[in-house]
């Protein structure tokens, strides 16, 4: 009839090629997506940023004043070294009110991510603004 040992190491064999695969592929590391995490720590980061200046009134000061080269370095201080920036200033009309540009950079790359808040000033006279941060890494 046939001969069974045949067959056999056939098998083994097939066996061993795929215990080999097998752990070859469970040991590759396995790619995340970095840019997401990076993403969200940005938009996290500049919440905080923005946050932080409204809650003691400098941003509402600066804004209100129209102080953009202030604005400029209160963020040159408040954000990390290497983190890139663009402000923008809008009124309650959505008008820009910024003349001057707000940013340590022309270029912020491609993970940008943008962080929107409303201002408000703490004076008699009562203003809104609208204050969104463009945030990226360097390339």
């Amino acid at each position: 009839m046939f001969d069974n040992k045949g067959q056999i190491r056939t098998i083994e064999a097939f066996l061993a090629v795929s215990v080999m695969f097998s752990a070859i592929v469970f040991t590759m590391p396995v790619p995340i997506s970095p840019s997401l995490d990076r993403q969200t720590d940005l938009k996290k980061l500049g919440m905080q940023v923005l946050m932080s200046l409204d809650s003691n009134g400098t941003l509402g000061r600066l804004v209100e004043n129209e102080d953009w080269s202030g604005l400029r370095q209160t963020l040159d201080l408040a954000l990390p070294l290497g983190i890139l920036y663009n402000m923008t200033v809008y009124d309650e009309n959505m008008q820009e009110l910024s003349t001057q540009e707000i940013a340590n950079t022309s270029q912020l790359g491609q993970e940008a991510v943008m962080t929107q808040h409303l201002c408000v000033t703490q004076s008699t006279d009562v203003q809104f603004y609208t204050v969104r941060l463009l945030l990226g890494w360097p390339n």
